[in-house]
C-alpha cells in the first residue's frame, strides 16, 4: 500500500503491543482505523458503518494474541479479514444481503484523493472516478469487493485470498472476469 509502513514495521506494533504495549496499539489502531472505515462504508449504510468498526477493532483486540506472523502473510491481511467476516456477520444479523445504494458508491469513490491535481486534472480525474463507479455499479457485489481490495487498497492476490477465502486461483478468475466486464461497459459508453 502506497505511503503505509512495511510490513516488518508493522509487526514489531503488532509484537509490542501483544505485549502489552498500548501505545503500539494506539499506533496500529490509528494505522488502520480510515482504510477499515473506508472498506467497511463501501460495504454497509453510513450510520452502521462506524459501529461495525468498533466491533472490528474490539474483535482485534480480543484476537490480537492470536495473531502470528507468517512470511506468506501479513497483518494487513489478518486484519482486513476480521473486517469482512464482521460484515458478513452483520448481515446475517439483518438477514438481508444486498449491494450499495448509488449515493454510498458515490459517495465512496468521490472520497478518494488525489494528490496536488491541475484544475483539468481533477476534472478529468473526477470525470474517471464517475465513469469506474458506474462500471462497477454492475459488477456483482463479490466481484467489486475483489476489485477494490487489489486496485484501491493493492492487496496481493494471496492477502485477497486470506480476506475473503477465496483460492488464489479464484481471485484471479474474478479479477479477469471483472475488468473484462468493467472494460466492455467503458467501451460501450
Amino acid at each position: 500500500m502506497k505511503d503505509f509502513p512495511d510490513k516488518s514495521f508493522i509487526e514489531k506494533l503488532v509484537d509490542r503491543s501483544q505485549k502489552g504495549d498500548e501505545k503500539s496499539f494506539e499506533y496500529l489502531f490509528d494505522l488502520f482505523f480510515e482504510k477499515i472505515l473506508q472498506y467497511v462504508s463501501f460495504r454497509v449504510e453510513k450510520d452502521e458503518a462506524e459501529d461495525i468498526v468498533s466491533d472490528i477493532f474490539l474483535k482485534v483486540v480480543e484476537k490480537l494474541n492470536t495473531y502470528t506472523p507468517n512470511p506468506k502473510s501479513s497483518f494487513n491481511a489478518w486484519i482486513f479479514r476480521i473486517a469482512h467476516n464482521t460484515v458478513i456477520d452483520f448481515y446475517r444479523t439483518q438477514k438481508e444481503i444486498y449491494g450499495l445504494s448509488d449515493q454510498e458508491q458515490e459517495t465512496y469513490f468521490l472520497q478518494i484523493p488525489d494528490k496536488n491535481p491541475t484544475p483539468d486534472e481533477a476534472l478529468q480525474s473526477s470525470f474517471d472516478r464517475k465513469r469506474i463507479h458506474k462500471a462497477l455499479k454492475n459488477l456483482p457485489s463479490a466481484h467489486r469487493e475483489i476489485i477494490e481490495l487489489k486496485y484501491l487498497e493493492e492487496f496481493s492476490n494471496r492477502e485477497i485470498s486470506e480476506i475473503t477465502g477465496k483460492s488464489e486461483g479464484n481471485i484471479r478468475v474474478i479479477q479477469l472476469r471483472a475488468l473484462r466486464e468493467v472494460r466492455k461497459y467503458l467501451e460501450g459508453e
